[in-house]
């Protein structure tokens, strides 16, 4: 959504809170609440971590109009998709996208949700530049420009709106602040290269610093891609009109949704995990490798060795067992720097259950 000449209005606008509308609150919120005790009981959820931040990457950055997969991100992490290659671009933007989560995360265990926060993660997605790096030596001419200094009207907004993020004089139920936050900041769209994906990054990271969500397992932004027209319909109502209460129905439906499917998705690929594990009963370090393929389900000689601990030999004889089984295949054709990929895994991670 492009940035209009006319700032919006201060949060909170005025709410009609109906029955039907509080009902499916509640049903947001149970729906949360299910998907972070999963997460907090089980402790194999770090093994489900990075495929649930590639994939809530890949919707976010297709929004963005990134024609983006989960496997160029896959590939890219252990080298095989190279600097010319014409995946490199969408890889490096999921990549970004999946890491400032994790970022966005670490910050918030000292620092609260705000500004800062907005900026760091703004400078990650568009240059990947850590605190220290973010002034370019502007003598390179192929260094990256420096974002210009926000108008002070817009910066203005932007205070106001992480004043309201933290103001806790009037109580608000978390998930509704988030759905605010949200559309206020795609009408303020402060950044343009990194606007889309920066937006819906901060809508977990604020959730997890009301402890709303503990671990972020969910793909909201697969609802809204899946509904992308009613989305930004259900904005321009609140933002252009002035009638909110669709867009917080819409954006609710979307956390239910993503949290219940986040839900069956988890158990599905742990049910994955444990009946290959079975499988696998007789091989010897099959079960490390067997999770380090849940975290990437791609891999080479070198990754097999560091995962199971074992020698490159050892690695070896357990990459051609697998082969053998049908659990893996060779996808580069190639005698060295072999990746191999098991498709099962790579399946059941990109198979999400329907958002109803």
């Amino acid at each position: 959504m492009k940035r209009t000449q006319r700032l919006p209005e201060p949060l909170p606008p005025a709410l009609a809170m109906e029955a039907s509308l509080v009902v499916l609150l509640t049903e947001a919120e149970a729906a949360l609440a299910e998907l972070s005790t999963m997460a907090d009981r089980l402790p194999d959820t770090p093994l489900l971590v990075p495929a649930c931040l590639a994939l809530e990457a890949m919707f976010s950055c297709r929004l963005a109009g990134v024609d983006a997969r989960v496997s160029d991100l896959y590939l890219a992490q252990i080298g095989g998709v190279g600097r010319r290659d014409p995946r490199a671009a969408q890889a490096m933007a999921l990549w970004r996208s999946a890491a400032a989560m994790q970022r966005g995360r670490a910050r918030l265990r000292d620092s609260p949700f705000d500004l800062a926060l907005v900026d760091d993660l703004r400078r990650w997605l568009d240059t990947g530049a850590e605190d220290g790096d973010a002034h370019e030596d502007r003598s390179d001419p192929g260094a990256l420009p420096v974002p210009e200094p926000l108008p002070p009207p817009l910066r203005i907004a932007l205070e106001a709106w992480e004043h309201f993020a933290a103001d806790e004089r009037v109580w608000m139920p978390p998930l509704v602040r988030a759905g605010l936050l949200h559309a206020q900041f795609e009408a303020l769209h402060p950044f343009e290269a990194t606007h889309g994906p920066l937006s819906r990054l901060l809508v977990p990271l604020y959730l997890v610093s009301r402890r709303q969500l503990s671990t972020p397992l969910w793909f909201l932004s697969a609802y809204w891609q899946a509904h992308r027209a009613r989305y930004r319909a259900r904005l321009r109502t609140a933002l252009v009109e002035g009638t909110w209460e669709p867009w917080l129905e819409f954006f609710l439906l979307g956390v239910r949704a993503a949290a219940r499917s986040a839900l069956i998705h988890a158990g599905d690929l742990l049910r994955l995990r444990e009946s290959l594990h079975r499988e696998a009963r007789g091989i010897a370090n099959a079960p490390a490798l067997i999770d380090s393929l849940l975290v990437n389900p791609y891999t080479t000689l070198a990754r097999a060795s560091q995962s199971i601990g074992k020698s490159q030999p050892t690695a070896s004889a357990l990459i051609r067992a697998l082969v053998r089984k049908g659990w893996l295949r060779e996808v580069t054709g190639r005698a060295r720097g072999r990746i191999y990929l098991m498709p099962r895994m790579l399946s059941a991670i990109e198979r999400l259950p329907p958002m109803a």
